[in-house]
């Protein structure tokens, strides 16, 4: 027995009902939707993850059971469990090496047992901050300096947080296109709230379940202002998530064809991510030869590349010249 008397306690308290993340419970009008059956049980893979996480008492019991499930969706498994070291660090009466950390830095802080799918674990940090007071948002953060990648990815911890607030929040923050902020983060506001819009970006193909024709109906009904960044995330989301046909790739690249170097961008972060985790499929190399125009590995190597010698510029944070750099192969 690895889960201890407090875990599963913890487990009680904390985890969200199966329900919670059902897409007719959440009312996302998905009843058609070509990728509702396999976003919905991403989801799922994502509370196993969250369940895993909270009750587990070490890393090698919490690993063992992530990799027992299903390969194609172990990113989302490894972002819940983030979430839920994360929620665990906050409400740990003690300090010490935290959970999160010691998950993806490992001991000796070079790489840990979730080092694989860090881009996803920041998201599910971003989740955990999203369940939290903000009072509490900085005893949350690890410290980016000690993982395993490029400290200005910390930012997809407020993508992260934009996606919850999308997915568990759609009537506010997608129909009513609320705008949030301002944040207890580490950067400038205003930058803030655009990497926000990318995460509700990315969580609108959820609550589109996939129609890509509704998705990008709904991101034209936005301020012209957001609308790079909502596509920007939402091709990462159609890249990385999938749940559709070939046809529906080529009408959301056709779609967004005014945001080719933001579609770009998102399908190199996605693939990124996929290829970290040893976890590319074919759907992965359809949309990397049609958003990147290069195979998945290839696409992959121009997020690598980017965080080379990077740095913030002036005012502009690290993570955005990150973005640009990639940005700049498909303008």
């Amino acid at each position: 027995m690895t889960a201890t008397l407090l875990g599963s306690l913890r487990k009680r308290l904390t985890t969200p009902d199966t329900s919670e993340i059902r897409f007719t419970t959440r009312g996302f009008d998905t009843a058609s939707a070509p990728a509702r059956a396999k976003l919905e049980h991403s989801a799922l893979q994502f509370l196993l993850g969250y369940e895993f996480g909270i009750e587990q008492r070490g890393h090698e019991a919490l690993v063992t059971r992530l990799e027992g499930l299903e390969r194609e969706y172990q990113g989302f498994a490894y972002e819940g469990a983030a979430m839920a070291l994360t929620i665990r660090d906050v409400l740990r009466p003690t300090g010490g090496n935290r959970l999160v950390e010691t998950f993806l830095a490992g001991p000796d802080f070079t790489s840990g047992p979730g080092s694989r799918h860090i881009f996803m674990a920041y998201i599910g940090v971003g989740f955990a901050l999203a369940r939290l007071p903000r009072a509490l948002w900085r005893r949350a953060l690890p410290d980016a300096r000690a993982l395993a990648d490029h400290p200005a990815l910390n930012w997809l911890i407020m993508d992260g947080y934009g996606f919850h607030m999308a997915f568990f929040d759609h009537r506010t923050w997608v129909e009513g296109q609320h705008v949030g902020g301002p944040y207890p983060w580490p950067g400038p506001a205003d930058y803030t709230r655009r990497v926000v819009d990318q995460g509700v970006g990315r969580g609108m193909w959820f609550t589109h379940g996939g129609d890509v024709e509704r998705l990008l109906t709904t991101i034209e009904g936005f301020p012209p202002e957001r609308r790079a960044d909502l596509v920007s995330g939402a091709a990462l989301a159609v890249t990385y998530a999938g749940g559709v046909e070939a046809d529906q790739l080529e009408a959301f690249a056709k779609g967004t064809s005014a945001y080719r170097a933001e579609v770009g961008q998102g399908a190199v972060f996605a693939l990124r991510a996929r290829a970290v985790a040893d976890l590319v499929t074919p759907h992965h190399e359809a949309a990397a030869r049609l958003f990147c125009r290069r195979d998945a590995h290839a696409a992959a190597e121009l997020a690598a590349a980017g965080v080379v010698d990077l740095r913030d510029e002036g005012r502009t944070p690290a993570y955005e010249v990150f973005r640009q750099r990639v940005m700049r192969h498909f303008a």
